[in-house]
């Protein structure tokens, strides 16, 4: 059992952990091994995300007084929390697909810019693009009018060079 200033310790380090984070997922633990944990921890650890594994009385002490107070009274039973200050989207395709594989962990909620979703929606992140794959789109709405706009000046010119093609051919037979 922790002591009262090993629990306070605890949570000051989690509240300076926390405080500028974007989205958190908390997740429910009924079994999973050291070996999957540490898998889990290792594929989070790619998306600038953390997992942790804490008391739920350090979390609440963690928690008290900031946004994130919205998550105590889920605070029971063997939870575990997931959170990034980086991209939601990539941690939450990282643990849809290790629960896919591992049914002993489940998303239960998630707090994202500053709303607590349910699991449903939190499941529902993982299918939204990446950052990444948003920007690539957008870049490519963006160049589709002067793509269109290069093609639309450059045809007269091509069917021009098309049909002096055309004439010096029929010359030479």
């Amino acid at each position: 059992m922790l002591t009262r200033e090993q629990k306070r310790e605890q949570s000051d380090q989690l509240r300076g952990a926390l405080s500028e984070i974007s989205t958190l997922f908390l997740l429910e633990n009924t079994g999973l091994n050291v070996n999957d944990v540490n898998v889990l921890r290792s594929e989070i650890r790619k998306t600038e995300g953390t997992y942790k594994v804490v008391k739920n009385s350090v979390v609440r002490l963690a928690v008290e007084g900031t946004d994130l107070e919205v998550i105590t009274p889920h605070m029971t039973g063997p939870k575990t929390l997931a959170f990034t200050t980086g991209d939601a989207v990539s941690l939450a395709k990282v643990l849809k697909a290790f629960i896919k594989h591992h049914p002993e962990l489940s998303i239960q909620q998630a707090y994202l810019d500053g709303q607590l979703l349910d699991a449903k929606d939190a499941a529902k992140i993982a299918d939204l693009p990446s950052r990444d794959e948003l920007i690539s789109k957008l870049l490519y709405v963006l160049q589709s009018p002067i793509r269109r706009l290069a093609v639309a000046l450059n045809s007269p010119i091509q069917q021009l060079a098309t049909v002096v093609d055309q004439i010096a051919a029929s010359k030479d037979s």
